[in-house]
């Protein structure tokens, strides 16, 4: 008997994939639909799930790391919505971003709940359980599977490495963008749902599309890598792009020029932002070959993490040094690899690609490439990205069990096993950030060399334990010096180095600015200094603040006396600074040598001339240089 055809409401245009919603969109067994009632309640057991989880967090404090600058200590913030703050927060290039609505979403919660950090907390918990179940609502109705969408979304609200996004105040540019940037996808995918229609309505979506993604760059530009995604979604599991001819190509890249637009507009002001804040690496100071190693190896690092979410820090100390070539080698062969297997099973298991390449293209903005800051790499940056590998595991699960008999109860089984153990971990995870002292003592505790931690916990600790607070000040202080030196020593082998004086001064710069109140790097930069044309005199203040900051650094008043003689009117204070050399190392033959020198050029010093170039002979009795002057002054060395 033939099935009859099902009726058509002509006021609906169903499922965005063709042909059969679930099958045709991932491969496997369509899922149970179940109408629209099912939907409607597993959403709302997963925003009650992942908010009960996560609401811990709302008995949790602020922290001395960031949530001063965005919240605690920023009159515009703590003054509510104002005309004026919301102004400020349009024009703020402050934290070194542009994100006016993050910082007007700051200002409505000090509005409705002050200084009281549970009400911050709160929002930005259902904020991310919101997210959830916004994912499950876009994939749902892009692909039709209910429960692989479903097992995504949770998967994505349970994942530890996602604490940091939430459970930290100043971090809640991350869940706000990702809700306008999901509420993007799903007004993209009801457009090409109404366009297959032909309904008029579409174009009203298209426009709401491209006003929640420009609001979502509002919030934080981690969102410019979205209109990419929309072409992924175009292909799987929109099916926009297979079959369509070259002119139809064409026009589905055309619609997404306002969405690139934006992008290039966002990253534009963004990096104005962060170049005035100081915060982006110059390509000398982190060369291309340095960025692209750390990259491949931090590719790796967020898949590793996100299989096994394990020792994650509120700071990963990462200087972007270039790591071990063997490392970097194997990271590089390892992305190539699933790159090849993703590609080759493109046409038989699109998601595959989809989903791999949703993880590499939403990470490049913060994968290091444009090093911003003293890390390459975070929890919170793994927000959004890791939806794609979410995606990946999902649908191969899936389609991997098609034929088994037990399907359901095996699927079943696994997913509530990983799902439990994420919310276990997750659960572990958001205890460590109820307070500053246990958030950074598990950093230090998992890290090393974490000078950040250091420096955050002795702020914890400076009222409840000011002995342990300078223990740890110092040992943030003996953390940054390492590092300084390190590129102190670099300075110094481009010094010796041919040519390579330039690079010098960079190292030298690097070492200064890494650690500002040691005395050696200001030397080191001051000497280099003084070889180049017309560097004398910002040489002078690099030696004068190393002296400043070390009152006994002999060598520092010896540069800096050198350095002063040779200056118009600076011979009286480049005697004294040698006569503090002398003071300080009363056998330096040199510092004596120079004092009679000078004194030598002035009318009427000859004997005090003499007398010095005595004392360096003495201190060193086969010094040609003091010993031809004093012939020269007609006084026979003794």
């Amino acid at each position: 008997m033939k099935a009859p055809k099902p009726k058509r409401n002509p006021g609906r245009a169903g499922p965005v994939a063709p042909a059969s919603p679930a099958g045709a969109a991932g491969g496997g067994p369509p899922d149970d639909a179940g109408g629209h009632r099912k939907p409607l309640i597993l959403g709302t057991l997963l925003f009650l799930l992942v908010a009960g989880i996560f609401m811990p967090a709302v008995t949790h404090g602020f922290i001395t790391y960031d949530d001063p600058e965005y919240v605690t200590h920023n009159a515009h913030v703590t003054g509510g919505l104002t005309w004026s703050n919301v102004r400020w927060a349009f024009q703020s290039t402050e934290a070194s971003n542009w994100h006016p609505l993050t910082w007007m979403s700051h200002m409505a919660d000090c509005q409705v709940f002050g200084l009281q950090p549970w009400g911050h907390h709160l929002t930005s918990v259902l904020l991310h359980a919101i997210n959830a179940v916004l994912l499950f609502i876009v994939l749902r109705k892009m692909t039709g599977a209910l429960w692989r969408s479903l097992f995504v979304a949770a998967l994505f609200g349970l994942h530890p490495l996602h604490v940091e996004s939430v459970a930290w105040i100043a971090e809640r540019k991350d869940v706000l963008s990702t809700a306008f940037g999901l509420l993007t996808l799903w007004a993209y995918a009801r457009r090409c749902e109404l366009d297959r229609a032909r309904d008029p309505r579409a174009l009203n979506f298209y426009g709401l599309a491209v006003l929640l993604f420009a609001l979502g760059l509002m919030c934080k530009p981690m969102l410019v890598t979205l209109p990419c995604v929309l072409l992924l979604l175009d292909c799987w599991p929109l099916h926009r792009w297979s079959g369509a001819s070259a002119k139809a190509r064409m026009a589905l890249v055309a619609e997404k020029l306002p969405f690139f637009s934006l992008s290039a507009a966002s990253s534009a002001v963004t990096l104005l932002a962060q170049a005035k804040g100081g915060a982006v690496a110059s390509i000398e100071e982190f060369p291309w070959g340095v960025r692209l190693a750390n990259a491949l190896v931090a590719y790796c690092w967020y898949l590793g993490k996100s299989l096994v979410p394990s020792r994650l820090a509120v700071f990963y100390p990462d200087f972007a040094e270039r790591p071990a070539l063997l490392e970097s080698v194997g990271a590089g062969a390892l992305l190539v690899g699933i790159t090849a297997a993703c590609v080759a099973l493109a046409r038989r298991r699109p998601y595959l690609l989809v989903g791999w390449l949703w993880f590499l293209g939403t990470l490049v903005p913060v994968i290091g490439l444009v090093q911003i800051g003293g890390q390459s790499r975070a929890d919170r940056y793994s927000y959004l990205p890791l939806v794609g590998v979410f995606i990946m595991v999902a649908w191969a699960a899936a389609e991997a069990t098609a034929s088994w008999t037990h399907r359901r109860l095996v699927l079943g089984l696994a997913a509530a096993a990983v799902l439990g153990g994420c919310a276990a971990a997750t659960c572990r995870q958001l205890a460590y950030w109820k307070d500053g002292e246990g958030l950074f003592r598990h950093a230090v505790a998992v890290t090393e060399n974490n000078w950040v931690a250091h420096a955050n916990l002795s702020a914890t600790l400076a009222k409840s334990s000011p002995t342990e607070a300078r223990a740890e000040y110092q040992e943030m202080l003996r953390i940054l010096a390492g590092f300084a030196q390190t590129y102190v020593k670099k300075g110094v082998d481009f010094e010796k180095a041919p040519g390579h004086l330039p690079e010098a001064i960079k190292a030298f710069r690097t070492a200064v600015g890494i650690l500002p109140i040691l005395a050696g790097p200001h030397n080191s930069l001051g000497s280099a200094l003084m070889r180049t044309e017309g560097g004398r005199a910002e040489a002078t203040e690099e030696f004068r603040v190393a002296t400043r900051l070390k009152p006994d650094y002999a060598a520092a008043h010896f540069n800096l006396a050198t350095a002063l003689a040779s200056a118009p009117g600076g011979q009286d204070e480049a005697i004294a600074e040698y006569q503090e050399v002398t003071r300080l190392e009363p056998h330096d033959y040199a510092a004596h040598y120079c004092i009679g020198r000078i004194l030598a050029r002035i009318p009427g010093r000859r004997e005090e001339a003499v007398a010095e170039l005595q004392r360096a002979l003495e201190a060193k009795p086969d010094f040609m240089p003091a010993r031809e002057m004093m012939e020269r002054l007609g006084s026979a060395p003794q």
